[in-house]
């Protein structure tokens, strides 16, 4: 059985999504910053009249940011039952076709420190392509920031007295 995955990079680093988790994928357009929004939250889009949140992958993975460049591109995906965040990437490579043998369980040492967002190693031919689980790389808490944030449509984003 095959599994198809979106491709995308982060600096020279290969990963991907499921593609049933990628609604569309856009070219990088204007992002507007929301106010005290968690640091990894680069702001919003407005997208045929729905309120997306940005995130910077790079930021999230504590890598450094980058200045954009016309590969850029935002990955809109499917999260937490009809969530949509909008992922920034480097470059969007291809649709990849991956057998179930070719997906290799994560080392418990990468997924221990820090890769909880690693739903498997995809490796087709010498490359190796780690798979992310959209739906790991926000805590509860996050997930729930993220639905304020679209549901304010770009205005403040306030932390709520639990947070």
């Amino acid at each position: 059985m095959e599994r198809k995955i979106v491709g995308f990079k982060i600096r020279e680093d290969d990963y991907a999504f499921e593609i049933m988790k990628v609604v569309e994928i856009i070219r990088l357009k204007e992002i507007t910053e929301v106010p005290t929004a968690p640091d990894f939250i680069e702001g919003v889009i407005n997208l045929r009249g729905k309120i997306i949140p940005i995130i910077d992958l790079r930021r999230r993975f504590g890598m450094e940011s980058k200045e954009a460049t016309i590969m850029f591109r935002i990955v809109i995906v499917e999260y937490a039952k009809h969530q949509l965040v909008g992922v920034v990437v480097d470059e969007v490579t291809k649709v990849i076709n991956a057998k179930e043998s070719d997906m290799l369980a994560a080392p418990a040492t990468v997924t221990g420190a820090g890769g909880r967002y690693i739903q498997s190693i995809v490796k087709i031919e010498d490359k190796i392509i780690v798979l992310l689980d959209i739906e790991k790389i926000f805590t509860e808490d996050e997930q729930d920031k993220l639905k304020i944030i679209a549901l304010s449509e770009g205005g403040k984003f306030e932390e709520s007295p639990n947070s």
